[in-house]
Formats: structure tokens, sequence, C-alpha cells
């Protein structure tokens, strides 16, 4: 077999989503385990819609993803430009040569007449496919229209039979030619139509595998049939399952798809996006859900790709996040934290050394109640800042309680004379505390956890005052004490 050669061919009209993405996704993957060649190819042509900030957005959210390629914009290669828009010369030569060898004829039927056939079918209840009424026009009238500037597009001459491939994951696919029209492969204006243009690059970039949706299955029997017209291979086609959404609709941006990048704003981590997306649809085995880039690429087979289409889970893609989050080294993870944290106010830009150990500290205690880095400020707040603000049916509830403020005094004294503030020492002095006073331990955390971070839930008080710190500890019993006073 050639080296391999897959091509992601994004078209800059919107913000990379995940159903496009993972399609990137796959293709980078199958290329990186076959040692073969990723090419970004840019489809541009459409210039009303496409956008310098739709493609700069694109590009940065591939690298922010890992996703890598080989050939294509910034990077260059030795079968560009990778933008469609600048190979506009590029595809004329072929045009012509179906032309020559009777694989294309020119259509001078006028769209407003197009469409009144069409209409005419519908009403009559019957399929409308184009008559070929200028297939066999006389060559003198042909001229003529020519030589007067009669707009025409050109047709593809679909010909008869049966068109069959083998899709990777699909398996056989074959259909009879006469479901198709005659295609349009260049408009009347001279500007070559996608299903025409996407055989020329594939083929003059050598792509030896086309790996997309599976909405595009349709398109894949007529392009083939251009391949073969011009006299090239066509590449093994992999169709891949569509990603359906809550409401199982296709994963789109017309539906309001999330944006890659939207994900990236509230705090999703890549290994983690990336993760989630190589299971929408592929599958290792029936047990292992945690892979990082190198070991998806070690392991993924366009075989474990099934055919039914994947759903998307928010809840899944948010608990995987947070796991990820979780196994990042704590260094790692305070990294990644700190924007997030900074924007909330709670790390300045003079960080000193201390305070990044207590942030570190503080985050291997929330553990994964971090579900995403923008949760950090609310998971963290009360670690960070330097006064909190009580929950207000939390003081209702806890702190004013019967007994409750003799705890609070109580404990505070016995934290005060600890001697050391480790979360052992801790959880024996208050379940000391608890047991000659004859109370559940329960009752005597919950107005501390209260009065230290201002909630009624958080992670172990024992771990939270110890990062907190002696004085901080007894700083805010006190103000708790003074605010039920």
């Amino acid at each position: 077999m050639a080296k391999v050669r897959v091509r992601f061919a994004p078209s800059p009209t919107g913000f990379l989503h995940m159903g496009v993405a993972r399609t990137a996704l796959y293709n980078w993957l199958f290329a990186r385990h076959e040692g073969g060649t990723f090419v970004l190819r840019i489809e541009d042509t459409d210039r009303e819609r496409s956008t310098r900030e739709y493609l700069d957005a694109l590009i940065e959210d591939l690298r922010w993803l890992g996703l890598d390629w080989d050939e294509g914009p910034e990077v260059g290669g030795p079968v560009g430009p990778y933008f469609q828009s600048e190979r506009s010369d590029t595809y004329s030569p072929y045009v012509e040569k179906l032309l020559r060898e009777g694989a294309a004829y020119r259509c001078f039927c006028p769209a407003a007449e197009l469409e009144e056939r069409r209409r005419a079918a519908a009403q009559e209840g019957r399929e409308w496919k184009y008559d070929r009424r200028c297939l066999d026009l006389p060559e003198a009238t042909r001229k003529a229209y020519l030589a007067e500037g009669r707009p025409a597009a050109v047709r593809f001459r679909i010909p008869e039979g049966r068109t069959g491939f083998r899709d990777l994951i699909l398996g056989d696919i074959e259909v009879a030619n006469s479901e198709f029209d005659d295609l349009v492969i260049a408009r009347s204006d001279g500007v070559p139509t996608y299903n025409f243009v996407a055989v020329v690059d594939d083929m003059l970039m050598d792509i030896t595998h086309v790996i997309r949706g599976s909405d595009h299955v349709t398109n894949t029997p007529k392009q083939v049939l251009i391949f073969r017209a011009l006299g090239a291979r066509p590449p093994d086609y992999a169709h891949l399952p569509l990603v359906l959404d809550q409401d199982r609709k296709v994963l789109s941006k017309r539906r309001g798809a999330v944006a890659v990048r939207e994900y990236r704003r509230q705090g999703y981590v890549a290994e983690a996006v990336v993760n989630y997306m190589a299971l929408l649809g592929w599958a290792y085995d029936d047990s292992r859900e945690f892979f990082t880039s190198d070991e998806l690429v070690s392991a993924f087979d366009i075989r474990g790709v099934g055919k039914k289409a994947a759903a998307f889970d928010p809840e899944k893609f948010v608990w995987m996040n947070a796991q990820w989050i979780k196994r990042l080294p704590v260094r790692e993870r305070a990294e990644r934290a700190v924007p997030f944290l900074r924007a909330a106010g709670l790390v300045g830009e003079d960080e000193t050394s201390e305070q990044r150990e207590h942030l570190e500290r503080a985050l291997d205690v929330v553990g994964d109640r971090v579900k995403t880095l923008g949760d950090a400020a609310e998971q963290l707040g009360f670690f960070l800042a330097s006064d909190i603000a009580y929950d207000t049916i939390a003081v209702e509830k806890v702190l004013r309680a019967p007994g409750a403020g003799d705890t609070l005094m109580a404990v505070r004294e016995l934290l005060a004379a600890a001697p050391d503030f480790d979360p052992a020492t801790l959880e024996r002095l208050l379940r000391g505390y608890a047991e000659t006073r004859g109370l559940k331990l329960g009752a005597a955390i919950q107005p501390m956890r209260v009065a230290i971070t201002g909630r009624t839930a958080s992670p172990g008080i024992f771990e939270v005052m110890s990062v907190l710190g002696r004085t901080r500890t007894l700083d805010r019993i006190a103000k708790a004490q003074a605010l039920v006073a």
C-alpha cells in the first residue's frame, strides 16, 4: 500500500465544533498510527462566509488540541497551495479534459428555466432530474451559443451501470448510476463545484484515504466516477458515524453546536477534549476510557469505528474533564488554573512562590470537585480569598443553631493549642471533642465547616484547615463568632 496520506478539509465559515473536530482527530490518528501524512486543506471558496477570523480560530483550535499537520497553512508542502481560493487555475484544465473526452458537456439551460422544470415535476408528483436536453445539441448550435456569449455550466455525464466502493467502516456500497443527475462540475460563471474540486485536489495531493462524516456517503459514488473519468484511482473511503446531540439531532453549527474554543473558554482541558472525541464512535475495548494522545495513536484502528451514530453526552464529558484535571501533575494543574483565578481576582500578577505552593495544596485537596478550570474560582475561593462571604441559609441553619456558638468557642481553643496543624492531628482533636461532649462528629464539624468556608459543603474539613493554616483558620472562626454574636 502507498504511504498513507489523509486530509482534513474544513471551510472557515464558523468556529470548529466537536463533530468536525472529531473528523480532524480521526484523520490525524489514522495518519500518525500508520506513519503517514496529515494534510490540512482549507476549502474557502465560499467567499461571503469564509473569514480570516474563522481561519485563525481554526488553526489555533487545532494546535490547542495537539493536531499538528505535516502539510498545509503555515507549514507549506510539495503539493500546495493548500487554500482552494488559491487553486482556481488548477481546475480548468481538468474541466477541459472531460469536455474533450466526452465525459462532460456544456449546459446552456438558464437557471430560471431549470427551476420551472423542477416546480412542474413537484406539482405532478414525480421525481425531477436533468433531462440532458443539452447533451446532444448540434455542434453548430453549441458554437453559436458560445459565440454569442450565452452562459453555460459544465455537467459531468453520468455513465450507465452501477458504481460501488468498499467503505472501511460501512462495508460494500453500490448504487445505480441512474439515481444521479448529470451533476454540474462548473457553474456558468466558471466556478467549479465541490464534488469536482474535491476530486481534483485529492488526486493532485495524492490522498490515499478520505475519512469524513457519513453525510458525505451520497457524494462518494459521484466522486468515484469523476476519479475514473480523469484516469485516476479513487482513494479508500471511511465514512464516520454522525455525532448526535441530546435531542438525537445531528450535531451541527446550525443547531448551535458548542465550539471547541467555547469549551476551552469554559476551562476544559485539551487532553479531555481529545480523549472524549476519540470515544465518540470508536472504542478500544469494552472498558478502557482514558487515553493520552500518544496512547490513542498507538491504539487507534479505523476498523474499530462503529456504524451507528454516536451520542454526545455533556455530563459524561464534564466528568471526563474533571478526571483529566485531577490526573494532571499538581504544578501543571495550578499553571492552567491561574488565568481563570486571575480573572476572578483571586490570584495577582505578582504571585509569590508561597502563594503558588498554597494554591497547589488547595488543588490537591479539592481533587475532582474542579469539573472545569472555570470552576476553579468557585471551588478554591475560600482558600485564596482574604475575606469570605457566608451563605445566609448556612448561617441561619448551622451557625445560629443551638449549641453552635459553644462549639465554635471550644474548638477554636483546641485548635489554638494544637501541637501540629496536619489533618491527622486536627481530626484526632475534633473527634476527642465530640466524644467528650457526647456529640456526633458531624455536629462538631459542620459549624466549623461553615465558619471556615462560608458554605455547608466542602472538601474534607481537616485537609481544608491544614491548607489554610492555623492563623487563617482561627481568624475565620472568630469572624463567624462575631457574625452570630
